[in-house]
């Protein structure tokens, strides 16, 4: 039996990008090792390393999120520390891995991966923005580099997420391509989700949360689902739709959905500065059923990130039959395919006409939407984990 151990080190906090990831892909394989196709095929371990501070407070208890799963491990370690073991032969790194059993395959999910010596090693490297765009990313990001180069020397796999983000790793690390592994994301939501608005709305009417939403429905309006932070390029979708108001008579809004990231303060100066800032709604965090219905109801999805290794919250968009503008960059026209529009995240004005267009034409908006339903459907968590076992087994083979 293959025996597989999977970091889950990424998991916690308020989860988003590579926790949700991580989480996802985790339930996945979990489900797929007690199916009756693979049952007996393999054995998903976890393990997990304490975040610093919670090292030093001695708080090395997996979290709730990992409750779910039977066989998890602590790693005593941060991954701060470990990672600056790895250059040398030291007694440390050596009794940590005496905790995992000897499986036969190591997955690291974050950039990082324990520096094992009697397992095969795959590394899963999100995206290159800490290379591409480094003024993007904060200086602990910034990092992920000199993290990679410490890890390349003993990983015999790298699992990314589009086929872009392979050409690059392989560029910039002069890492084998045929080493290189691709398994999409997929959406945190059930396809029919799409057609289950007016239920999901009976569902949420008697929330107490509710008055707390500060949105009124009746109004139309376009929907950015991210984290605010100078990647996602929100300032120029700002500049956009104050292009559109000024051009149309359209009562159309715009949300903007998402924690406040790193280096957010020009975006609430580009949302106070617009003359149409009383129709701009910025909500942070919500639950995952009033983001469903925000989804739902939303007339387009406008996503002009300037870099992205996949790009979820499209995929998202998409399983919800959702209109999508997004950006022609990174690997957001392979996951969009022929669905979307795409335009320049450099160019408001394009962006402005493609919401004009989108207002202006319903049958086209309908033709998107049809499009979106369609390419969901290349999406699941059941196949991203599927994938992941190919690359598992065709790496221990």
């Amino acid at each position: 039996m293959l025996k597989v151990c999977v970091d889950a080190t990424a998991i916690r906090g308020q989860l988003s990008g590579i926790g949700f990831y991580n989480l996802s892909l985790l339930r996945a394989l979990n489900q797929l090792q007690h199916s009756q196709q693979f049952q007996g095929q393999f054995s998903l371990q976890i393990y997990y390393q304490p975040g610093f501070k919670d090292w030093l407070r001695g708080k090395w208890q997996k979290n709730n999120y990992l409750s779910e799963f039977a066989n998890c491990t602590c790693l005593p370690l941060p991954v701060t520390l470990s990672d600056r073991l790895v250059g040398f032969a030291n007694p440390i790194i050596n009794l940590l891995e005496k905790r995992l059993g000897k499986p036969d395959l190591i997955h690291g999910t974050d950039h990082y991966i324990f520096p094992s010596r009697q397992s095969i090693n795959l590394l899963t490297i999100h995206d290159l923005t800490f290379l591409k765009f480094p003024e993007f990313v904060p200086p602990i990001v910034q990092r992920y580099h000199q993290r990679i180069l410490r890890c390349l020397p003993f990983a015999q796999g790298i699992l990314t997420f589009a086929e872009s983000t392979k050409r690059e790793i392989s560029h910039y690390y002069q890492f084998p391509p045929e080493r290189i592994f691709v398994t999409p994301q997929a959406s945190r939501y059930h396809p029919l989700l799409s057609t289950e608005s007016t239920s999901l709305e009976s569902d949420l009417a008697n929330d107490p949360l509710s008055a707390a939403i500060p949105y009124n429905f009746a109004v139309p309006y376009f929907l950015f689902v991210s984290t605010l932070e100078p990647r996602k390029n929100v300032v120029g979708l700002i500049e956009a739709f104050n292009l559109f108001k000024q051009v149309t008579k359209a009562p159309h809004q715009l949300v903007l959905i998402g924690q406040l990231g790193w280096k957010y303060e020009p975006i609430l100066t580009a949302i106070a500065n617009s003359p149409y800032k009383d129709q701009i709604h910025r909500l942070a965090y919500i639950p995952n059923q009033w983001l469903a219905l925000f989804y739902q109801r939303a007339t387009a999805f406008v996503y002009p990130s300037f870099y992205e290794g996949f790009g979820l919250p499209v995929v998202e968009a998409m399983n919800f039959g959702l209109p999508i503008i997004t950006a022609n960059a990174g690997s957001l026209p392979e996951v969009v395919g022929d669905s979307g529009v795409l335009v320049d995240p450099q160019d408001p004005q394009a962006l402005a006409l493609a919401l004009e267009k989108i207002v202006a034409n319903p049958d086209w908006q309908r033709q998107l939407k049809q499009k979106s339903l369609t390419r969901s459907k290349d999406f699941s968590w059941e196949h991203t984990a599927r994938k992941t076992l190919e690359v598992y087994q065709s790496l221990t083979h």
